[in-house]
């Protein structure tokens, strides 16, 4: 079954955004060599070894990559058989599309990069939500949905719900119908400028009779409660994580200073005998001088 179109231009709109490559990319193909997804971990989340993986071949490349899911996913012994290290080799598009959803989500969630939303167009966007949407949804069993999440096809729909570009996993189709007929007049009188006043629709606050702007559907669904309480778990895990690491780091520290204490206490134990040593030899050389003085002092 061939990939769902809208949700992978979505994903190489958000690839794109990262500025990671020098040319923007229209084809998931174009990923089949994973230096894309280094640069964005390496860029976005800051890892160190991001660079130098760069130099090496593509089962390194991938092993660093997996290793960084599994780090970061929720369920990390899911992660391997999430998205699997042989497909990324062999090139699988449907492989491909599965690391840009992880790593769309977990940039999502950091709080350093929330990334400026309002670059994509309001469709994309749309997209992009809806892919939130779903892996919050779907934590618990990604590992079975996410294949026909990105493979499903957009069904039919009428001409108002269809020209939204609408979703059955966006945020906002639990609007009613009515709504978002209303919310597409808003965007188009928006488009459109006019002065004409129309009467039912919301104003803006300069009291100048337009309509306002449509909102951001990125901004919407991560101003949500779910998407606010994943994100503080998230980073709650991370600072845990960091704390532990600290922890084993400090351990370590403390193992070399007392290994260096014991070090130093050998060292001056040693110098004392040594110079205990030193003073009695110098006293075995005195006495001879001393008693050939007496001696001659007796002839």
């Amino acid at each position: 079954m061939s990939l769902h179109s809208a949700r992978v231009a979505a994903l190489l709109a958000w690839v794109n955004s990262t500025k990671v490559c020098p040319d923007p990319l229209n084809n998931l193909s174009q990923l089949q060599d994973c230096s894309v997804f280094v640069r964005i971990i390496h860029k976005i989340h800051g890892s160190k070894e991001g660079e130098s993986v760069l130099e090496q071949p593509l089962p390194e490349r991938i092993s660093f990559i997996h290793g960084f899911l599994q780090k970061h996913y929720r369920h990390k012994l899911a992660a391997e058989n999430l998205v699997s290290a042989q497909k990324l080799l062999d090139g699988e598009e449907l492989a491909l599309a599965k690391v840009a959803v992880l790593l769309l989500y977990h940039t999502s969630m950091s709080s350093k990069n929330p990334g400026d939303w309002n670059e994509f167009d309001y469709k994309t966007q749309v997209e992009l939500a809806s892919i939130l949407k779903f892996v919050l949804d779907n934590e618990e069993c990604l590992n079975e949905n996410l294949e026909p999440f990105l493979q499903r096809k957009a069904e039919p729909s009428s001409s108002s719900v269809s020209s939204s570009g609408f979703e059955e996993h966006s945020p906002l189709s639990s609007l009613p119908h009515k709504r978002e007929v209303r919310f597409l007049e808003l965007q188009r009188i928006a488009t459109f400028p006019s002065t004409r006043y129309v009467p039912g629709k919301e104003m803006r606050r300069g009291g100048s009779g337009l309509p306002s702007a449509p909102s951001s559907p990125m901004g919407d669904i991560m101003q949500t409660p779910q998407f606010q309480l994943r994100r503080l778990k998230e980073q709650l895990a991370f600072e845990r994580e960091n704390r532990e690491e600290l922890e084993v780091e400090v351990a370590e520290n403390q193992k070399l200073v007392m290994e260096k204490d014991a070090q130093i206490t050998t060292m001056q134990q040693r110098i004392e005998r040594l110079a205990k040593l030193n003073e009695k030899q110098a006293e075995d050389q005195l006495e001879p001088k001393e008693m050939e003085e007496l001696r001659e002092k007796n002839e």
